[in-house]
C-alpha cells in the first residue's frame, strides 16, 4: 500500500489531545489519526447496515406478524394435542 502525504488543518486544542494520546499509546501521530479513521469508518459502515436493517424490518413487519401468528396459532394447537393426550395416558 502506498502512503501518501495529506495536509489537515486542526485547531490547536485538537492537536494537543490527539498528540497526547498517539504519544501515549501510538507509534506515531500518523498511526493515531489513521486507526481514528479506520474506526470513524467502520462506525459509520455499521451506521449504515442498521439504518437498512431498520428500514427492512419496517417493510417486513406486516408478513412477520401474520408468519409469527400462524406460527403461534399452530403451535398452541398442537400443545393442546399434547396436553389432551397427557389427560388421556397416550403414547405419543
Amino acid at each position: 500500500m502506498v502512503n501518501r502525504r495529506v495536509v489537515v488543518l486542526l485547531p490547536e486544542s485538537l492537536l494537543q489531545e490527539v498528540d497526547r494520546v498517539a504519544d501515549r499509546e501510538y507509534s506515531s501521530r500518523s498511526a493515531f489519526i489513521r486507526d481514528a479513521m479506520r474506526h470513524l469508518l467502520a462506525e459509520k459502515s455499521r451506521a449504515e447496515k442498521r439504518e437498512k436493517m431498520a428500514v427492512g424490518y419496517q417493510k417486513m413487519g406486516a408478513l412477520n406478524l401474520k408468519l409469527a401468528e400462524e406460527g403461534i396459532g399452530q403451535d398452541l394447537e398442537e400443545f393442546d394435542r399434547y396436553l389432551d393426550r397427557l389427560v388421556v395416558g397416550e403414547d405419543s
